[in-house]
């Protein structure tokens, strides 16, 4: 007996198969679905098991085919039988007979079945053919053709919009900012040539935004809020140092931060180096006595704790604490060796917290600067300043956007 096991995607493909090998009075002796391995084993796909005989080789078959013989007049002589086998024989072929029914019945099914998938198959291939050649000639009658430089300039889009994704800058406004360089510059052929006026686009769009907002003459008490290890504390130590060199104003420094261990310390020694006033408050119900501490100042630098923002719980106990201190300016600080997803994820959760300017931390330490513009473009927020280093009062950097994107044309690389 011959048995053949396909493993196909749908029956068409094994009527096919099977017919192909097994001739046309094969038969189907049963199907299933199992999953098998794809891609090296990493993938598992749906598949229908078909097990099918040569009809020839099934009894059942072979009857069914002398019958359709002895339909074309060319019946079998029966058997002579005696007395004792005829009762036999009799009941032999009553069940043969029945058998007979009953497998012309299922391969009349099997036929209809297969027929029918073989019709769906090839009606679904047609309506898709005619779907695609309806496609084509709406596109055509829609858009002329494209010349070479029209090709070269959607070529140049998607490289300037993949640099720009790359770089940390979400697709909707590299997308927007690409379309600028090219409906401004349409002669611009490459990458190279691109970057330089795709920095020139964004200060322009940027407009007031891409220049620097450092900290307000007019300002006394500034908050300063963040995630963890962002460099807060160093931050706030370096702009202090800023205004006490500067000698214009009385610095004093708050800090909240009694969660992190040393981190009162940590303040207190700056504090001791740049001699100034240091207050703690430990809680909400604390900053009021801090702050009148501090009352000969006027500048007052607060660090808070750096928290998990995506807890909505410390969303709010922020909120009561910067309520309490009532901030003339909030800055958010976000380092640059975050992901530009992580950064976004934290400056959308601080948007109730009435955010004012942001401050980068850690330019020293990546290549990509795109985030910086895609924050002030999508919260409108400028940015304070940026850190370099651990060095205080040194790294840090009171500069435009203008001078951050320099590093597009291969300017300076630690601001």
């Amino acid at each position: 007996m011959i048995v053949r096991r396909y493993v196909v995607k749908d029956m068409p493909e094994a009527v096919v198969s099977i017919r192909k090998e097994l001739g046309k009075d094969a038969v189907i002796l049963s199907t299933k679905k199992i999953r098998v391995r794809k891609w090296l084993g990493l993938r598992w796909q749906t598949r229908i098991e078909v097990t099918a005989a040569a009809g020839s080789d099934i009894p059942l078959a072979q009857q069914v085919v002398m019958d359709r013989r002895n339909a074309t007049g060319t019946d079998p002589v029966p058997p002579v039988q005696d007395e004792n086998t005829r009762g036999l024989a009799s009941d032999g072929m009553a069940f043969t007979a029945s058998m007979r029914q009953a497998a012309a019945a299922y391969q009349s099914i099997e036929s209809k079945r297969e027929y029918q998938n073989v019709e769906r198959s090839m009606d679904l291939s047609l309506v898709l053919q005619e779907l695609a050649a309806l496609k084509t000639l709406l596109a055509e009658r829609r858009e002329p053709a494209l010349t070479a430089s029209d090709t070269e300039g959607r070529t140049l889009e998607v490289s300037l919009q993949a640099y720009l994704e790359e770089e940390g800058i979400q697709r909707q406004h590299g997308k927007r900012w690409a379309q600028m360089v090219l409906n401004a510059y349409p002669h611009v052929s490459s990458l190279a040539e691109a970057l330089p006026l795709l920095a020139r686009v964004i200060i322009s769009d940027l407009a007031e935004l891409s220049q620097p907002a450092p900290i307000r003459k007019e300002s006394r008490v500034v908050a300063f809020i963040g995630p963890t290890g962002v460099g807060k504390t160093t931050t706030i130590a370096k702009i202090a140092a800023l205004h006490v060199l500067a000698g214009q104003r009385r610095v004093g420094l708050l800090t909240t931060d009694t969660f992190r261990i040393a981190a009162v310390q940590q303040l207190q020694t700056y504090a001791e180096i740049l001699n100034v006033p240091l207050a703690v408050a430990d809680g909400d119900d604390e900053v009021s006595e801090a702050l009148a501490e501090l009352e000969s100042c006027d500048l007052i630098l607060v660090d808070t704790a750096g928290r998990n923002f995506r807890k909505h719980e410390v969303i709010e106990s922020t909120r009561r604490l910067l309520r309490s201190i009532e901030p003339d300016e909030v800055v958010l600080v976000l380092a640059l060796t975050s992901k530009a997803s992580d950064c976004r994820c934290v400056a959308e959760l601080c948007k109730p917290l009435g955010v004012d300017k942001l401050v980068f931390t850690k330019l020293d330490e990546t290549q990509s600067v795109g985030v910086i513009p895609d924050l002030v473009a999508t919260f409108e927020t400028p940015v304070a300043c940026v850190t370099t280093g651990q060095n205080v009062p040194d790294d840090i950097d009171i500069i435009s956007i203008e001078q951050l994107l320099s590093r597009w044309q291969g300017g300076e690389q630690d601001g």
